[in-house]
C-alpha cells in the first residue's frame, strides 16, 4: 500500500521544448474545462502484507468489507464511463490490486480502452501471468514499494515473514521482461539507516526513484502512523542529497511563483481534472477529502451525474478570513493538502506543522545552494 496517491502530470506527449507550448495550452483547456483527464481506482482495500504505517489500518484484513467491493463488470462499467467522460491517465492501486483474481480481466478492459495505466503495487505477487499480462498490454508504468534494504527492516514494518524475497523477485523479474519500473519508498523511524541502501539499489537497477517522508493519519482518524515520522530536518536532508531532485524542487518552485493567489480552497486538480474511486464505489475528489457532500455512490447513477453535481462543489469551497496559508509564498513547497490537515488536525484549515516545517526547509535549501 502507497502511503501518497499523487495526480498524474497531465501531458498527452513526452515533455521536451518542441511540443512544451502546446503541453501548456493543452493542460490549460483541459483545466478551464473540468475535464477528469485523471484518475484513481482503488480496486480493493485487501492487502497480503501488514503495514504499520499503512493509512487503511485493519480495513486491509475485513473480510465482509471485501465482498462489498465492486464486481468485475461494474468496474468495467465505470472504466468506460470514465474514458467517455474524457480520461486518459488511470491510476490502479488498492491495498494490493494484484490480490483481486479478476485483475487481468478490469486491467485489459481499461486498456482496450486507451487508458494509460500506471500500477501501484508491493511487488510480492508478481507471477508469469501477471508479467505475460503487462508484456502484451504494457502499463505506463508499475511502482513497486521498498521500505528497507534487509530481510529484517522491510519485514519489520510489513510484518509478513518472506515478504522482502518476494518483492525483490518481483521487482527482478518486471525489469527483466523489460516492463517500465519505478521504485518508491515511505522514509520513517523504522527504515531511517536503510534509506540510502533503498536508493542505491534503485540505482544498481536502473530505475527511478522516488519517496515520501509525510506519513499521514489512518482514514479512520487513527493518528498512530503519525509517531513513524522522521523529523522535518532529516527528510529535507535526505531529499537534497540528490542534487537531481534539488534541481526539481527548484524548477517546480520557480514554475509554481508564476501562478496567482486564489481564493479556493483545494488549488489542486482534484474535482477539476482529478478524481477517486473507492473499492466500493465511491466517487470523490481525492483520497484525502473527507467531507460527505463531495462523494457520490456511482452503483446508484452515472459517473458524469457525480462529477458534474456533486464532486464539482469541492471547487466552491473557499479559505476561510483566518487562513492565510494560500498566500504563503513557500505554499507550493510544503505539499499544502487542506484535506492532509483535516486527517491530521480534525480540519482543513489548520495546517500541518509537519508539512510546514518542510516548505519552510526547502525554500532555505533553494535560497542557499548556488549548486542547484
Amino acid at each position: 500500500m502507497d502511503c501518497r496517491h499523487t495526480t498524474p502530470t497531465l501531458y498527452p506527449l513526452s515533455s521536451t521544448r518542441d511540443n512544451q507550448e502546446y503541453l501548456q495550452e493543452f493542460n490549460k483547456k483541459v483545466a478551464r474545462h473540468r475535464i477528469p483527464i485523471s484518475g484513481t481506482i482503488d480496486l480493493t482495500y485487501a492487502c497480503n502484507l501488514k503495514c504499520r504505517h499503512c493509512y487503511l489500518g485493519d480495513q486491509t484484513g475485513n473480510r465482509e468489507n471485501r465482498g462489498k467491493e465492486l464486481g468485475t463488470t461494474q468496474w468495467q462499467t465505470i472504466i468506460d464511463e470514465i474514458t467517455e467522460a474524457g480520461c486518459l491517465y488511470l491510476l490502479i492501486t488498492g491495498g494490493e490490486p494484484l490480490s483481486r483474481k479478476d485483475f487481468k480481466q478490469i486491467y485489459c478492459h481499461a486498456k482496450t480502452r486507451g487508458l494509460l495505466i500506471t500500477v501501484f503495487t508491493n511487488g510480492t505477487l508478481i507471477t508469469e501471468d501477471i508479467l505475460d499480462l503487462f508484456a502484451e498490454f504494457t502499463p505506463k508504468a508499475v511502482e513497486v514499494s521498498l521500505y528497507g534494504a534487509t530481510t529484517e527492516t522491510y519485514e519489520r514494518i510489513t510484518g509478513v515473514p518472506g515478504s522482502y524475497e518476494k518483492c525483490l523477485t518481483g521487482i527482478r523479474k518486471l525489469i527483466d521482461h523489460q516492463i517500465n519500473v519505478k521504485l518508491k519508498t515511505i522514509l520513517m523511524s523504522l527504515n531511517r539507516e536503510e534509506f540510502f541502501a533503498v536508493e542505491n539499489l534503485a540505482k544498481e537497477w536502473g530505475i527511478k526513484f522516488r519517496f515520501d517522508a509525510a506519513v499521514f493519519p489512518g482514514l479512520n482518524g487513527d493518528k498512530t502512523p503519525i509517531k513513524l515520522r522522521v523529523t522535518a530536518e532529516e527528510a529535507i536532508e535526505n531529499e537534497f542529497s540528490d542534487l537531481h531532485r534539488a534541481q526539481e524542487w527548484k524548477n517546480f518552485f520557480a514554475r509554481m511563483q508564476k501562478l496567482p493567489v486564489r481564493d479556493t480552497l483545494y488549488p489542486c486538480g482534484a474535482g477539476k481534472t482529478h478524481f477517486h474511486i473507492d473499492p466500493y464505489g465511491s466517487l470523490q475528489p481525492c483520497l484525502m477529502v473527507k467531507d460527505p457532500n463531495l462523494k457520490y455512490n456511482l452503483i446508484g447513477g452515472s459517473f458524469l451525474t457525480g462529477w458534474n453535481e456533486v464532486v464539482s462543489r469541492i471547487r466552491e469551497k473557499k479559505v476561510g478570513i483566518n487562513f492565510t496559508c494560500h498566500r504563503c509564498e513557500k505554499k507550493s513547497l510544503c505539499g499544502f493538502c487542506p484535506g492532509f490537515f483535516e486527517l491530521e488536525n480534525g480540519t482543513e484549515e489548520v495546517y500541518s506543522r509537519y508539512l510546514c516545517t518542510m516548505g519552510h526547509l526547502r525554500f532555505e535549501k533553494i535560497m542557499k545552494n548556488d549548486k542547484i
